[in-house]
This record gives structure tokens, C-alpha cells and sequence, in this order.
């Protein structure tokens, strides 16, 4: 289990030449900052494997305009989280590979993924659906995505989304970070009780924050001096969540990792939070 001893030392994020990627760069350059953590910025060139693609002139020109163009978004990236930062520890990386297998790759050693909802240049078509979505479903460590309305201040909260029998991973990383981070938790529930006269069991906020404190339990006692607050919505998810994280540092969510191939996506919740939450998403990979 983590423990609050534990630090994040190091985050990537993914940037391109739109101005979504500048908000995500300044969000991860932030917290590494207030994480004392090392930051990695990357661009994807998305160019054609050199063995497979056809030689010619104009391929190779190509290759060398996308250098070029990928060379000056990182000088200028890296450039601002400096000036923004000083003192802040900054490396660039670049890779011919289309952006998600970039930045899965590049991710394999870092503690944090970054990346906007969708961008251009390096990042093309980076829709949900595409990169952020691909991502989510497959990072290999936890990945946050900023929205391109985001705002710049927060209160100092982090929002917990927590399933029936919510895996242990989220809570504890969430608990984790707020700890880092100095935030309160709040443990967000969305329920819909079934039918009246239905004989099914019928969840009511008495039960539902019960369930939530059973499963917060063990957690909570390796950071007993996080403010918590439990809070059942009646609602489904998807809205429920977005409202209640409206406002706050971020919310955090679980994922099934996807086995399969890049194209397959991280599950409706997590999908709907991407595509509608005005708070940045980190979505935290289960095993």
C-alpha cells in the first residue's frame, strides 16, 4: 500500500504546438514544482516507420521539417516551465512514434502522465477517442487529462470517485496525492435507488456512505490527518461526479487496464469525466 512517505518523482507530459497542450505543460509544471518532482516534456513527431516507409526526397524532407518543428515546440515548452519554475528540474524527449505508443512508451518510468483532450501538430486528431482516450485505457502509471476549460483556481480539494466494491488502487493513490498535495478528500458516490416494491435491495444515502466508510477504512488509517468528507449523490455517474468536482484541484477515478490493442477505450465513466468535467481527470490503472 502506499504510504504518504512515498513521493512522486516524476512526471511527463505530453505537448504539441495547441494551446490545450500549453494548459496541460503549466498544470504539470505546477505540481511537479509543488511536488519537488522532475519533469519530462514530450513531443511525438508521428512519423512513418523509416524500414516500412518508401525512401524519396520528399519523405526524407519531411522527416527533417517534423524534426525541426519538434525541436522548436520543446525549446519553447521546456522554456516556459522554466521561466515559470525556476529551480525546476526539465528534460525533453522526442520520438518518431504516433503520440499514445510515445507517450505509453515514455511513460513506463514515470509516476505521472500528463496530456491535454486534444491538441495538433505532433499530436494530431488528439480527440477522445484518440491519444487521451487510448491513454487512459493503457497508461502504464496513473494519467491525468486537462480539459480545455480548466480553471487556473481551485479550492483545495480532491475528488474521489468511488465505485460498489471499488478497488483498493484508486483510494489509495488518491489519499496518496491529497497527502502530498495537502487537500481534503471528498469521496463522491453516485446512486440510483431501484424501484419501490421491487424486492431488490435499495441503496439510501445512510447505506451508501456506510459502504463508501467501509471501504475508506483502511486507507484513511495510514493518513489520519486528511479532512474527509462523504458524499452519496443521487444520480448517475457520470454528471454526478463532474458537479461535484466542479471547482476542485482534481478528481480521481479508477480504470481497468486494457489488455488489447491501443484502439480500445477506458470504459464509458471514465470516458463521460474526459468528455465533460471542467476539472482535470486523473484516472488511476487496476490490474
Amino acid at each position: 500500500m502506499s504510504t504518504s512517505t512515498e513521493k512522486i518523482g516524476r512526471i511527463l507530459v505530453g505537448v504539441d504546438a495547441s494551446e490545450n497542450a500549453v494548459r496541460a505543460l503549466d498544470w504539470a509544471a505546477s505540481l511537479a514544482a509543488s511536488l519537488d518532482a522532475r519533469l519530462t516534456v514530450a513531443h511525438a513527431l508521428d512519423l512513418p516507420d523509416p524500414i516500412q516507409a518508401p525512401r524519396s526526397t520528399e519523405t526524407t524532407g519531411h522527416r527533417a521539417r517534423r524534426h525541426r518543428e519538434g525541436e522548436r515546440i520543446l525549446a519553447r515548452t521546456t522554456k516556459r516551465a522554466r521561466e515559470r519554475h525556476p529551480g525546476l528540474q526539465v528534460v525533453a524527449e522526442m520520438s518518431e512514434r504516433e503520440p499514445a505508443q510515445a507517450l505509453a512508451a515514455l511513460a513506463l518510468d514515470a509516476d505521472l502522465l500528463v496530456t491535454g483532450t486534444r491538441g495538433h501538430g505532433g499530436f494530431t486528431g488528439m480527440l477522445l477517442g484518440s491519444v487521451s482516450n487510448k491513454l487512459a485505457a493503457h497508461a502504464p502509471c496513473p494519467i491525468v487529462v486537462i480539459g480545455i476549460d480548466v480553471p487556473f483556481e481551485t479550492r483545495p480539494e480532491l475528488v474521489l470517485g468511488i465505485g460498489k466494491d471499488e478497488d483498493p488502487t484508486p483510494i489509495e493513490y488518491a489519499f496518496r496525492l491529497a497527502t502530498l498535495l495537502g487537500l481534503s478528500v471528498r469521496a463522491v458516490r453516485a446512486f440510483d435507488p431501484l424501484m419501490t416494491g421491487s424486492g431488490q435491495y435499495e441503496p439510501t444515502r445512510q447505506t451508501v456512505s456506510e459502504d463508501v466508510e467501509a471501504l475508506l477504512k483502511p486507507v484513511r488509517e495510514n493518513h489520519p490527518d486528511n479532512e474527509v468528507t462523504i458524499d452519496p449523490r443521487l444520480g448517475v455517474p457520470v454528471p454526478a461526479l463532474a458537479q461535484a468536482a466542479r471547482g476542485a484541484r482534481l478528481i480521481v477515478v479508477g480504470s481497468h487496464r486494457r489488455r488489447g490493442p491501443l484502439s480500445f477505450g477506458p470504459g464509458h465513466i471514465v470516458h463521460g469525466l474526459l468528455s465533460h468535467a471542467d476539472t482535470p481527470v486523473a484516472v488511476v490503472p487496476i490490474s
